[in-house]
């Protein structure tokens, strides 16, 4: 009579297990809290007079973030910016917008991660930070040993080049599903 019984157990377990989406089982999850990179001195070009937009390109290595994820399996990725704080050596208070993008690995498109718009008249300032956009999906993002960031400013920025000491920090979550690779 035992035989019967374990048996049904059996049945009954793998029913609830496909029923309910095995596929969750083989699911590897990987997050960085947070990636950050400070750069002193980053250099800006003078913008036009009157009116302008200056843009800067840098890069935030990711390390070995994404060792643990397989090879041949379908990667889902997620990125947010959690901090972009520059301290100019002059003053930027004429920037009226300024976003942060991220390049998609091996295309010239770039999402946007934050942005900054001046709200109302304020004195000077050397201070500029920025608000994430929310989280971004770039495809193969976690594959990547680094990410190609552009900040680029409008309004009237400085008309002689300037330097900046910008921190950036991000968010990074991958998820990758070996249920195709196992069956």
């Amino acid at each position: 009579m035992r035989t019967p019984s374990f048996r049904t157990l059996l049945l009954a377990s793998a029913v609830t297990l496909l029923g309910t989406g095995c596929d969750s089982l083989f699911t590897l999850e990987v997050e960085a809290e947070r990636i950050c990179k400070t750069e002193n001195d980053l250099s800006f070009p003078a913008a036009p007079p009157i009116s302008g937009s200056v843009e800067q390109s840098f890069e935030i290595p990711l390390g070995d973030f994404a060792s643990a994820l397989p090879e041949d399996a379908d990667v889902e990725t997620e990125l947010r910016l959690k901090l972009f704080d520059a301290t100019a050596s002059t003053d930027i208070s004429g920037i009226e917008r300024a976003s942060l993008s991220v390049r998609k690995p091996g295309s010239a498109q770039y999402v946007l991660l934050g942005e900054f718009r001046r709200t109302g008249t304020t004195g000077a300032t050397n201070t500029l930070q920025l608000t994430s956009s929310g989280p971004v999906d770039v495809l193969d993002l976690a594959k990547q040993e680094q990410l190609e960031f552009l900040f680029q400013a409008t309004g009237s920025p400085p008309t002689q080049s300037w330097t900046a000491d910008v921190e950036v920090c991000v968010g990074a979550k991958a998820s990758a599903n070996y249920f195709g690779l196992l069956f």
